[in-house]
């Protein structure tokens, strides 16, 4: 599991998705320069229901972020749970 961020400033876009890519590849049990960020999470490969709920979870306990159910429901891609994710913890950091 990737290591969780240093209290300090949110996470960049860059960490997010480095670190979301690295937590897919590694439920997937596949090297992270196959999971391509911008495909449909259900269309990866190995990918379900148990691996989604797990994925979220980890981000979650990650970054210490609680993500909106219902936001989540918008969510597509790597890409997409990048953006969620940083918006979450930008909000709770009060910087957006």
């Amino acid at each position: 599991m990737p290591t969780p961020p240093t209290p300090g400033p949110p996470p960049t876009a860059e960490q997010v998705s480095e670190s979301v890519r690295t937590l897919l590849a590694e439920v997937l049990q596949r090297p992270p320069t196959e999971v391509d960020m911008t495909q449909r999470l259900t269309a990866l490969p190995g990918m379900d229901s148990l691996h989604l709920v797990q994925t979220v979870v980890t981000c979650e306990k990650q970054w210490n972020i609680q993500l909106d159910e219902e936001e989540l429901f918008d969510v597509r891609t790597g890409d997409d749970l990048c953006t969620l994710i940083r918006r979450t913890a930008n909000a709770q950091e009060g910087t957006l």
